[in-house]
């Protein structure tokens, strides 16, 4: 592993950045909402086969490193259920390190050869998921069912 090329490494490494940034660029472009394509709150990533985050799109820093642990958990929790086509939506931040509520992600496995090679993840700000307050920013609420709609990977 020591003997890879550091041109190449870099070629390959700008490559998967690039994915991550048409990623993001696509999403933004198709978003019907104000929170993606105007305020840019969301994020996306390309992760291996393990979830270990490779490269992620020039999105919110804040959402940098939760992409590792969502994706993680999407492994454990469904190995050997996981298929081609297979998508995953999630928002719950005990279960899948989100941030709150109205962040939810989707992300779903890419295959070659009938085996998983890597994930493409997208976390995006939703205006509201329901809760005791417009807006799910309920800043009173003293449990999380009182922030909206807690979604478990589906």
């Amino acid at each position: 592993m020591n003997n890879i090329d550091p041109f190449l490494r870099e070629v390959i490494r700008y490559a998967f950045d690039a994915i991550a940034d048409n990623m993001a660029l696509t999403l933004m472009r198709t978003s019907h909402s104000g929170i993606v394509r105007d305020s840019l709150d969301f994020s996306t990533a390309l992760s291996d086969a393990t979830g270990q985050t490779i490269a992620q799109g020039v999105c919110t820093p804040m959402h940098l490193g939760c992409f590792q642990d969502a994706v993680s958990k999407v492994i454990h929790d469904y190995e050997g259920k996981i298929y081609p086509e297979d998508v995953f939506i999630f928002n719950d931040p005990f279960v899948a390190a989100g941030q709150h509520l109205p962040d939810i992600y989707i992300t779903t496995p890419i295959f070659f050869d009938r085996k998983i090679v890597a994930w493409a993840t997208a976390l995006a700000h939703h205006s509201d998921v329901g809760g005791i307050v417009a807006g799910s920013n309920a800043l009173g609420a003293y449990e999380i069912f009182q922030e909206g709609l807690r979604l478990p990977i589906v």
